[in-house]
């Protein structure tokens, strides 16, 4: 299959918009604070045990919602609680502060989304880290630093629900310069992978819809493997200032922090070829 084929078959799966930022949500600073999730029909969130926390609904009654951490001034913490339309169903729902990590920089939410017909809160059911809605473009997009490293998760509506549809991992070759999607359909296979340029997270364009990374063979001759395993390494060969496509990425050994992993290649030369190769036999394009 060659490149434009790839592309089109990653257009026609994928139809997911990168984030834009929209409206920030509003950030609540602490128990007890009331919020609107739709016109006319007032909710009280608080946390009167020190520990569960309760909804006080527009019919009357009280619902629990979830047990979190009581923060205190002291510990840092700022906001306890996000409010925003984060299922984009046009109601404010809620996301509740579980725990945070890595010095503040992660902060964990538990969603709770406002269901208009029973006048009442349902779970997400997954914990989330930093999220952020982006009402145009239909995505909720959650962050995690782990070490020096940022790792992005993009959901999509599919029948009105979310589902995690993009992961976006920077890949450690070249200072992270590029980093690699994944796609996944609402059941959660892996239906395809990407390869892109780091600064093209930022143009705003659906994650099928950014251009493959092209780079260049920086030694005099690198070889070809039909998996991305020393052991699978066939006859074939590039040489210096080829310039390949880069369609995939593995990690070595399965470790995201040793050596420069694997890419899975798409030269065109006498024929079309599609290899893997060694990460250290590459070089950003200048």
């Amino acid at each position: 299959m060659n490149c434009k084929a790839y592309a089109q078959g990653l257009g026609a799966l994928f139809l997911l918009a990168h984030l834009s930022l929209g409206s920030a949500a509003t950030q609540e600073a602490g128990f007890p604070f009331k919020f609107t999730p739709i016109a006319g029909k007032d909710v009280t969130i608080d946390q009167p045990t020190g520990s569960e926390v309760v909804a006080h609904l527009p019919n009357g009654k009280q619902q629990s919602l979830a047990v979190v951490e009581t923060y205190e001034a002291s510990d840092g913490i700022k906001y306890v609680a996000l409010t925003n339309d984060f299922n984009f169903d046009g109601a404010q729902d809620l996301a509740l502060l579980e725990s945070s990590g890595y010095g503040g920089v992660n902060a964990f939410y538990q969603l709770f989304f406002w269901d208009q017909q029973a006048q009442e809160f349902k779970a997400f059911g997954e914990t989330v880290s930093n999220p952020e809605a982006d009402a145009k473009q239909q995505v909720l997009t959650t962050s995690t630093r782990s070490g020096p490293i940022w790792y992005t998760t993009k959901y999509k509506l599919e029948q009105g629900k979310l589902y995690p549809a993009v992961e976006w991992e920077p890949i450690t070759v070249n200072d992270g310069y590029w980093q690699r999607l994944t796609f996944k359909n609402p059941q959660g296979k892996v239906i395809g992978h990407k390869v892109i340029n780091s600064q093209d997270e930022q143009s705003g364009d659906a994650g099928d819809n950014l251009p493959f990374v092209v780079a260049s063979i920086k030694v005099k001759k690198a070889a070809l493997y039909d998996k991305p395993s020393a052991a699978t390494k066939t006859k074939m060969y590039l040489v210096k200032k080829d310039e390949v496509t880069l369609l995939d990425w593995q990690p070595t050994e399965g470790d995201p922090y040793v050596g420069e992993g694997w890419f899975l290649v798409h030269y065109e030369g006498k024929k079309v070829v599609e290899k893997w190769i060694e990460g250290s036999a590459l070089v950003k394009p200048h």
